[in-house]
């Protein structure tokens, strides 16, 4: 990007930030998609239109798009560029039609994988294990909202996209053992345990047919990140599986409690635990 292309960009995104100012379509703002190394800026109002700024890294910008914006109502709003993305790093084309769905602004061509994304099925299911945080290029919120994050509801036109996640209960808990090299791989995302202790448990899944071998489920209520349970032998309603802690390296059975500071022994897995493919992001 030359200095007098970046110019014209920062000049246009502070042109709509005035213009923001007397904005009464509560939509109309600035957004923000983070993520670990890739994300974007967006910023757009009716009567300026929109600027979009891939960045990779944190800070280095990689691209940018801007042009007009077309308002229907909430579930269609139309970017139509006049300069398009050249393939930014974290966006490779400027999305030309998005919809707002809860308090996020959604690209309607990623609606499918936001819908399985919400539902923590596909291969988000994969970060239902001990994961880093991941945020997908689709999850863009309002970062200059007055007062409170503005929701939507899922739009008529789009509700088939948008997935229940599967849920259940523990109802049954074995002995726990200690096991080598135990883990699972995943297409986004993977994971390798030295060691590993397991708790059989069984789970009342409600006659869920989306129940797969190896799927990965988060503990409601639980302490996460340190503990998952992963299904070994689905069943009709009930599937066997194990409730997995990572004690590699010398590790304890223990997370960190960030209310004082301090590490604390897991609590013993127990009937009734409600599990859920949901991911926490929700």
């Amino acid at each position: 990007m030359s200095s007098d292309e970046m110019k014209s960009m920062l000049a246009l995104w502070d042109s709509i930030g005035k213009d923001l100012e007397t904005e009464q379509n509560p939509l109309a703002g600035t957004y923000f998609k983070g993520g670990y190394d890739a994300g974007y800026f967006l910023r757009w109002s009716i009567n300026k239109g929109f600027v979009l700024i891939p960045y990779f890294d944190e800070n280095l910008i990689t691209d940018y798009s801007f042009g007009k914006i077309s308002f229907d109502d909430p579930s269609r709003i139309i970017f139509t560029p006049d300069r398009d993305l050249k393939g930014g790093r974290s966006v490779g084309k400027t999305p030309r039609e998005w919809t707002a769905i809860w308090n996020y602004l959604v690209p309607v061509e990623n609606l499918k994988e936001f819908g399985e994304f919400h539902a923590g099925l596909g291969v988000y299911n994969e970060f239902n294990g001990q994961c880093c945080e991941f945020a997908p290029n689709f999850l863009s919120k309002k970062i200059d909202a007055k007062g409170s994050q503005p929701s939507y509801s899922v739009p008529a036109r789009y509700a088939h996209f948008i997935k229940d996640p599967i849920e259940g209960q523990i109802t049954f808990v074995g002995r726990k053992r200690k096991v080598k090299n135990w883990g699972y791989q995943g297409t986004l995302y993977g994971q390798w345990m030295e060691s590993a202790i397991l708790i059989p448990v069984r789970v009342d899944l409600g006659r869920d047919r989306r129940v797969k071998k190896n799927m990965l489920f988060r503990l409601v209520g639980e302490p996460g990140f340190v503990q998952y349970l992963q299904v070994i032998r689905p069943g009709i309603r009930t599937s066997m599986g194990y409730v997995v802690r990572d004690v590699s390296f010398g590790a304890k059975e223990t997370y960190h409690d960030s209310d004082t500071d301090l590490d604390k022994p897991l609590p013993p897995i127990r009937i009734g635990i409600k599990v859920t493919t949901k991911p926490l992001v929700y």
